[in-house]
């Protein structure tokens, strides 16, 4: 796919001052450059979120709780929960000042 995308001067001099070092074509460093962005900020599966909360619930709670048990299921829900929570108070605040420094670019350009 053809994409047209202007960048700022400085940005595409260290691009290819990048590119010039490692022997990369410019459209591979801005390739590689957006897949890592991608990664970066994937949404995580719920296995993985599972998983992270797990992280959080000390060896011995999880000995002391049957793994059938009320109590043990409770202690994954409220980690899953405050993991959740975390991530989205995170992805609210870039949201924040993602949209503060549109708002700044948009006033200065006035």
């Amino acid at each position: 796919m053809s994409l047209s995308l202007r960048l700022p001067l400085p940005l595409e001099s260290e691009i290819l001052a990048y590119s010039g070092r490692t022997g990369l074509s410019k459209s591979a460093v801005i390739v590689r450059s957006i897949q890592e962005f991608l990664r970066a900020h994937a949404q995580p599966s719920a296995f993985e979120l599972y998983e992270e909360a797990m992280r959080g619930v000390s060896e011995t709670d999880a000995i002391a709780a049957a793994p059938d048990s009320r109590a043990h299921k409770q202690a994954i829900a409220q980690a899953v929960r405050r993991k959740h929570a975390e991530r989205s108070a995170r992805a609210s605040d870039a949201a924040a000042s993602a949209v503060g420094g549109a708002a700044r670019r948009r006033k200065k350009t006035a």
